[in-house]
């Protein structure tokens, strides 16, 4: 695998988040100004593109992928594993609701070899405290798939859901991820522990998105994810 010059990449998944992606490209340019690469999966249709062009000659390190054939979140962070040349590669989602100044902690277990796969946690004993209303059915199914998964795979996780995660690059690239679905959140902790490798939890903030449109449908979508995630623990 070519590595770069860069400690980390970034994989910004975005579809028509144009109300945010300025603002969350800021700020994670903020964060980590000169040692991250930073990714943007667009698979959307509105003005994401152009916004991301017009920030690009500020930040060369910022990389475009217009996603053309878009199957899902799980399909857009996967183009986006496939991108990145860091030895540690990070996720967070465009809509703000993860703050882009707490990847710097999920980044640091990877990087002192104390995990090799980080998972943002808004249920975390030491940030619970700071949750705002998410309405009761995003809430709830968040915990339930988190408990149902954790039951499954004899591992403790408390927000497998969470759009902000991060990895070892090499480690998570022979594994893969092959939903194309919301259902990936759930597969790269289940194929890092079918493999061996160490999952731990982080605690990070969260707030409601700022703009834009959630596209989770919460009990369509996660009822999909249970499912999938019981036919993890089935198949290979």
């Amino acid at each position: 695998m070519e590595i770069t010059s860069y400690r980390y990449a970034i994989i910004v998944a975005a579809f028509n988040e144009a109300d945010n992606i300025a603002t969350c490209l800021q700020r994670i340019f903020a964060v980590f100004p000169n040692d991250a690469e930073v990714i943007v999966v667009d698979g959307g249709s509105d003005d994401t593109g152009r916004i991301v062009a017009e920030t690009q000659p500020h930040f060369p390190q910022l990389r475009y992928i217009h996603n053309e054939n878009d199957r899902g979140k799980g399909h857009a962070i996967r183009v986006g594993m496939h991108a990145s040349r860091a030895p540690v590669t990070g996720q967070l989602d465009a809509d703000l609701q993860f703050f882009p100044e707490d990847l710097r902690r999920l980044f640091q277990v990877i990087e002192n070899n104390t995990a090799d796969v980080a998972l943002g946690s808004r249920f975390h004993p030491e940030v619970r405290h700071l949750l705002k209303d998410d309405g009761i059915f995003r809430h709830m199914g968040n915990i339930v798939v988190s408990r149902v998964a954790s039951a499954l795979f004899a591992h403790q996780m408390t927000d497998v859901l969470a759009g902000i995660k991060a990895w070892n690059t090499e480690k998570m690239n022979a594994l893969g991820i092959r939903y194309d679905s919301f259902s990936y959140e759930v597969e790269i902790p289940v194929r890092a522990l079918k493999s061996r490798l160490r999952v731990m939890d982080v605690p990070v903030r969260t707030v409601p998105r700022p703009g834009g449109t959630s596209k989770v449908r919460v009990i369509r979508d996660g009822t999909r994810i249970l499912l999938d995630t019981a036919l993890m623990k089935l198949h290979n």
